[in-house]
C-alpha cells in the first residue's frame, strides 16, 4: 500500500492528510488557518511540521503539495497571487519526510476527481474551482493539461475579469462578508445576500460557458468552497452558462459538484505525488 501525505495550501486554510493513493482513502488528517500574513516562509515552515506531525505513525512513500498559484512543469511556483514562494525551494523543505512534488490546486483536485470522484467516468471533462480565487483545468483520459509552460489554468483572468467579480476574495472585499456568511444569509432567506451570489454565478457561469465553447468538455465537475457551499452561486453559474453555450447539442452538457467535496484537493496532491500509483 502507497501511503502519500497530501498538502492543499489554500489563501485561508492548509487542509493536511496521509492518503492511501489507490484508494483515495483519508487515514489521517488536519486543517489550520493559513495565516499568510506572516509571510511565504512561515507558511512553508508550517506545512512542513504539518506533514512531519502528519507522517510519524506511518511509512510515508511521498509528500504532494498543492498550491493556489501557478505552477511550472518543473513544480516550481511562479506566482504569488495569495502568497510567494517563487524563491523558496519548496520541494526540498520536504526531503527529509519523503521526496515532495507541487502542483497547482486545481489540477490536483482535478486529478482526484477524475480517479475516486465525479469525472471517473468521462473521458474529458472541465473542472472548476470556485473558492478565494477561481481556477480550472480541462482533464483528458484522468490527466490535467497542463499548457505549455503550466499555466493552463486562469479561467479567473482575462477580459471577463471573473476572479474579481465572483471569487470568495473578491466577496468579501466588496461587501465585507466571507462567502460562508453570504450563503447562510441566503440559505435564511436574506434577499441581497441571494442577490450577491446570484450576480456572482452568473458571473461565472459565463466564463465557463466561454470554456466551454472553446474546448468541448463532456461534462463540467465544480468545486471548491465557494461552490460547494452555495446552491445559489452554483444554480445562478449553471443558468448562466446554458444561457452561454453556443451550440445546441452541447446546451445541456451536465455541470455536476465535485463528489470529494473540500477533501479532493489534498486527495489530489497525494495522487500527483505518487504517479506511478496513479493508472487504472
Amino acid at each position: 500500500m502507497t501511503l502519500a501525505v497530501g498538502i492543499d495550501v489554500g489563501a485561508t486554510k492548509v487542509a493536511a492528510g496521509v492518503v492511501e493513493v489507490d484508494t483515495g482513502r483519508i487515514q489521517s488528517s488536519s486543517v489550520a488557518a493559513s495565516n499568510l500574513g506572516r509571510g511565504g516562509a512561515a507558511l512553508l515552515h508550517d506545512c512542513v511540521e504539518d506533514a512531519r506531525q502528519l507522517a510519524r505513525d506511518f511509512a510515508i512513500d511521498a509528500v504532494g503539495v498543492a498550491v493556489c498559484e501557478t505552477v511550472a512543469l518543473d513544480g516550481r511556483v511562479t506566482s504569488a497571487y495569495s502568497f510567494d514562494w517563487r524563491e523558496l525551494e519548496v520541494a526540498r523543505a520536504f526531503s527529509e519526510i519523503a521526496p515532495a512534488r507541487i502542483e497547482s490546486d486545481v489540477r490536483a483536485a482535478a486529478s482526484a476527481e477524475a480517479r475516486f470522484g465525479a469525472g471517473r467516468e468521462h473521458a474529458s471533462f472541465l473542472y472548476v474551482n470556485a473558492g478565494s480565487g477561481i481556477s480550472s483545468t480541462l482533464v483528458l483520459d484522468g490527466t490535467p493539461y497542463t499548457g505549455a509552460r503550466g499555466n493552463a489554468i486562469l479561467l479567473g483572468a482575462g477580459p471577463l475579469n471573473v476572479e474579481a467579480l465572483a471569487s470568495g476574495a473578491a466577496l468579501r472585499a466588496r461587501h465585507g462578508v466571507s462567502a460562508v456568511e453570504l450563503a447562510r444569509a441566503a440559505e435564511a432567506g436574506e434577499r441581497s445576500a441571494t442577490h450577491v451570489l446570484r450576480d456572482a454565478g452568473a458571473a461565472l457561469g459565463q466564463a465557463i460557458a466561454f470554456a466551454v465553447n472553446l474546448l468541448d468538455p463532456e461534462v463540467v465537475v465544480i468545486g471548491g468552497g465557494l461552490a460547494l457551499g452555495s446552491a445559489v452561486y452554483t444554480s445562478a453559474a449553471e443558468i448562466a452558462m446554458r444561457g452561454q453555450v453556443w451550440s445546441e447539442n452541447t446546451k445541456e452538457i451536465p455541470l455536476v459538484q465535485g463528489a470529494l467535496g473540500l477533501e479532493a484537493g489534498m486527495i489530489g496532491a497525494a495522487l500527483i505525488a505518487a504517479p506511478h500509483a496513479v493508472a487504472s
